[in-house]
């Protein structure tokens, strides 16, 4: 699923994605007047230039429809819509980039001592640390090599026992042969004859003559994941609730980060989708929902925002007219781009202050 979702050919900045999407709503029948955008965005201070472009190209600040993690807060819904009779909804998940070093995951804050690198999204990475952190253990403590000649797997007592409350949990059958009979008990291990399947997949160079961890060989299709359900102001963690069928794949994959954004941005379309189709106080209103991933690239010494790119996945429309339809990842950027990339009705910040600091004052009476 999340292969399906490509980035890097349809990336574009964010100064060019929201003048587009604004002339987009304006082709849909949308009046300037009448637009109320919303975006569901996580609370890092990276994600301010693309308000600040929403802002300036829409006319007025975005409604709040996010929760950290870029999660949709779809109870929202009902009062956004006495905000506006055209409504926009951005959602996007973020990743932050290291142009200089090709790293996602990673997003340089230069308002702390050192300018280093933090995690980005923060929230993201923080409930990817304790599952790459178990996954690495487990890949120690699984190890390959011969006994006789023969292929074999020595695994750690506490991975032999399937009762655990959590931690990786080992699919036996796809490792070794026989669980109950193994050729060797040690005193904190047990040493099995290779599965076929391991056998094939690791080929006879992956079993050699003293035991080696089987580290990154540890394919997602070999273990899963069991955790007991954090819990926190808020109750129970649904952004780790959302992630947690795919772990496997993100604690293996290349970009851990980026994927987890992706998928999270795909299971908060579908989800809000659904939310959207049954929200009684948008059945009057235009509605387009966009979603997609934010990629937060660092900004060099002499830029004051990060260069943040959209990479757009897919959209809903539900119009006042009766016409509603979706838009896939391939026809949302086709669309976008036809789109004319100057904003006629572009707001000036520097002339909207200074016209607002003229005005005359108006003053609140005592109470």
């Amino acid at each position: 699923m999340i292969d399906t979702f490509r980035v890097g050919p349809f990336a574009m900045r964010y100064s060019h994605f929201v003048p587009r999407l604004y002339n987009y709503c304006r082709s849909l029948g949308f009046e300037r007047r009448r637009m109320m955008p919303s975006r569901a965005f996580c609370s890092d201070e990276s994600q301010g230039y693309p308000v600040m472009l929403l802002v300036q190209h829409f006319g007025t600040f975005p409604f709040d429809h996010g929760r950290v993690g870029g999660k949709v807060a779809i109870n929202r819904h009902g009062p956004y819509a006495h905000h506006g009779e055209d409504l926009v909804i951005i959602q996007a998940t973020h990743v932050g980039y290291d142009a200089d070093a090709g790293r996602f995951g990673v997003y340089q804050r230069h308002r702390t001592d050192g300018c280093g690198f933090g995690d980005c999204c923060g929230k993201l990475c923080a409930v990817l640390h304790w599952y790459q952190d178990e996954y690495a253990h487990a890949g120690r403590q699984v190890q390959c090599g011969r006994v006789d000649g023969e292929p074999a797997v020595r695994i750690d007592n506490q991975y032999l026992d399937e009762g655990r409350s959590e931690g990786v949990l080992l699919r036996l059958d796809r490792l070794i042969e026989t669980p109950q009979q193994p050729l060797h008990v040690l005193s904190t291990s047990k040493i099995f004859r290779a599965s076929q399947t391991l056998r094939e997949q690791l080929g006879e160079a992956g079993f050699g003559e003293t035991f080696a961890p089987i580290g990154a060989a540890l394919s997602p299709d070999l273990f899963a994941f069991r955790r007991v359900p954090a819990e926190g102001p808020e109750g129970h963690d649904i952004l780790e609730a959302a992630l947690a069928p795919v772990m496997p794949a993100l604690v293996t994959s290349a970009n851990p980060a980026l994927d987890a954004a992706r998928f999270v941005t795909q299971a908060e379309f579908d989800r809000t989708y659904r939310s959207i189709l049954r929200e009684p106080a948008f059945r009057s209103k235009n509605v387009l929902f966009v979603s997609g991933v934010n990629i937060d690239i660092s900004p060099r010494e002499e830029f004051p925002f990060p260069f943040t790119k959209f990479v757009p996945w897919a959209a809903y429309a539900s119009l006042r007219d009766g016409r509603s339809f979706l838009l896939e990842q391939d026809e949302l950027v086709e669309t976008l781009r036809r789109m004319p990339g100057e904003n006629p009705d572009c707001l000036s910040f520097d002339a909207t202050i200074e016209q607002m600091t003229a005005a005359p004052e108006i003053r609140v009476p005592n109470c």
